[in-house]
């Protein structure tokens, strides 16, 4: 199966578990991670999704499925043992155009979650279609180990910089250029060696001058480089 990648924005979208087992709850700390509004449909859960309801991070509708859940949701993910549900959960998802995905038929799911893990914002996935989750996460686990957690402050002061510079009005080739340069002069691994000296170094001198690289160092070391982070 050929899968088209993108990354949804669930912030405040109402997303729909239906089940309550270890699929469930998997799922709904992943939709949490992004930020959506999240309702699980079952008669019993969880104990952890029991104590996200009990804390309001979740709503929990203490109940079976039934005709009319999915009206308003974007996505839904049906994780029940019970096939019949399984099916209407399906019909009702083409019925209000909501996105299902089905924990035992991933082949007529309208998306998957490939394996992932996060540096920050930066999200990395790794998807054999459905072929193969096994080899999805190992390959995601060998991946986590070259990218070590700093690189959240990779990708944080990279984001700084384009702020600065795309605010500046110039060109996208020009723009590209630059951030091109950066990476050549190795801005990466002076951030993962916390080698700031140099990294100031190399900014006053890739920088334009109407960029103000000693404060764009100050303001980021001052909010990421803490003792113990």
């Amino acid at each position: 199966m050929l899968l088209y990648p993108v990354n949804l924005n669930i912030t405040d979208m109402l997303c729909l578990v239906l089940g309550g087992g270890a699929v469930a709850l998997r799922k709904t700390k992943s939709l949490l991670a992004g930020g959506a509004r999240i309702r699980v449909i079952s008669p019993e859960v969880h104990s952890e999704l029991s104590v996200l309801a009990q804390n309001e991070e979740i709503e929990w509708f203490e109940r079976r499925f039934v005709e009319g859940d999915l009206r308003g949701a974007f996505l839904v993910f049906a994780a029940t043992n019970n096939h019949e549900v399984q099916a209407l959960v399906a019909e009702e998802a083409a019925k209000y155009s909501v996105l299902m995905n089905s924990a035992d038929d991933p082949r007529n799911s309208d998306f998957h979650v490939p394996a992932h893990f996060r540096r920050g914002r930066m999200l990395v996935t790794v998807s054999t279609g459905g072929s193969s989750p096994a080899l999805a996460t190992k390959i995601k686990q060998r991946l986590e180990l070259e990218l070590a957690p700093e690189y959240e402050l990779v990708v944080e002061l990279l984001s700084l910089i384009r702020d600065k510079i795309v605010g500046l009005g110039g060109d996208s080739v020009s723009n590209g250029q630059l951030f091109r340069r950066l990476l050549q002069q190795e801005i990466v691994e002076l951030i993962l060696k916390a080698n700031w000296f140099d990294l100031q170094m190399m900014l006053l001198r890739e920088l334009p001058e109407s960029t103000d690289a000693v404060a764009l160092m100050k303001d980021f070391l001052e909010k990421y480089d803490k003792p113990g982070s």
